[in-house]
């Protein structure tokens, strides 16, 4: 199988996890957000030990754990940004910052990257605006039941991506709805500085609607900045940092447990902050019954940032990054249209058709630019 077929197999393979990853935990309460997203990245770090094994135990890389910091540290801020500017505009923004700060990164060889060889950069450049517009696009679908959503259903409607969930995808997003309820002045827990329990306004109640605002929206950028940018560390060990006995040769595999344990150590030290806050660990939110659904949604996330990885070796980030980020959206909302016939009428049904016919314009432009 050649080089480039490999990482469009691994692309979709990506969109496709990252479009249904929230899926097994769609009918269970995820409370504020924290427990849950402690036992998706448990379920991270055991889809990584599984690659580490199958790849023979190749030597742990501590810088390649900074991505997942970055990632990890993005998807905590998911919960403010929701507060200050609502779940739509925040997608929006973290969304398209994380797909150019991932696609500028290779496209540029930004942070000593080595960067990438494209034949048609004008082509590439169509090929990403079509992808923000497409991502735009997605996000103006909404689910017929969102108003009417229970405990159970909150924040899980159109489990957008992204990319790093990754795509920046938020673990956060079970609060989503009934945080961007309250919007600027929600009383509501914040997932590291508040207990579930606090009556008392968030930071981002007392900016005032303006400030808060605008401060959601920095928070946005710099949350799809962490997400965009948290393959770069991973990357700059491959193209800088070779191993001679090898002929100079990098595995993107051989990088992937170091980055997924960035994301549990940082998860874990996270909840332990969160956990201080609360007054101990009896005082915080928890249902055993969420442990296994939250994990094997953490399996399916890692499956598919695993494929990213071996899609941004193969094709570069500049064909990956647009490709990946773009896609997940889409699959999310045919599965809520089939599995869950949460997306009806005649206005949301175009839209779909709209976004799907920009994103494999998109796709083509991209694929036909390298």
């Amino acid at each position: 199988m050649s080089s480039d077929l490999q990482g469009y197999i691994c692309a979709g393979t990506a969109v496709l996890f990252f479009g249904t990853n929230f899926v097994p935990v769609k009918k269970f309460d995820s409370g504020d957000g924290m427990f849950f997203q402690l036992c998706m990245c448990l379920g991270i770090f055991l889809m990584g030990l599984i690659v580490q094994a199958a790849r023979g135990w190749p030597e742990f890389q501590p810088f390649a754990m900074a991505g997942g910091a970055l990632w990890c540290t993005g998807n905590v801020m998911a919960v403010p940004v929701i507060q200050s500017v609502g779940m739509s505009l925040g997608l929006l923004v973290w969304g398209a910052t994380n797909m150019l700060s991932g696609w500028a990164s290779g496209k540029f060889g930004l942070f000593g990257l080595h960067s990438d060889d494209i034949d048609d950069p004008v082509l590439n450049y169509v090929g990403v605006s079509l992808a923000l517009v497409s991502l735009g696009l997605t996000i103006l679908v909404e689910p017929t039941d969102a108003a009417s959503a229970g405990p159970d259903d909150a924040g899980h409607a159109i489990p957008e991506p992204t990319g790093s969930i990754s795509l920046g995808k938020p673990l956060l997003e079970s609060v989503a709805d009934d945080l961007e309820e309250g919007g600027p002045g929600v009383e509501s827990s914040e997932a590291v500085s508040a207990a579930p329990s606090s009556s008392a306004g968030t930071w981002v109640s007392r900016l005032g609607p303006r400030r808060a605002r605008l401060a959601g929206v920095c928070m946005a950028v710099v949350m799809g900045c962490f997400f965009g940018f948290s393959f770069d560390p991973a990357q700059y060990l491959m193209d800088n940092r070779y191993d001679d006995d090898d002929g100079g040769r990098v595995d993107p595999l051989d990088y992937v447990f170091s980055h997924l344990c960035g994301i549990f150590a940082s998860s874990c030290f996270y909840y332990a902050l969160y956990v201080a806050s609360c007054g101990g660990f009896s005082n915080t939110w928890k249902d055993a019954a969420l442990v296994g659904p939250a994990m094997l949604s953490g399996v399916m996330w890692a499956i598919a940032q695993v494929c990213w990885f071996v899609a941004n070796g193969a094709l570069g980030f500049s064909i990956a990054f647009p490709l990946i980020t773009s896609g997940p959206g889409l699959v999310a909302a045919l599965v809520g249209i089939v599995l869950f016939g949460e997306i009806q009428g005649a206005k949301n049904f175009a839209v779909l058709g709209l976004a799907f016919a920009f994103t494999v314009s998109a796709n083509v432009c991209i694929v036909m630019s390298r």
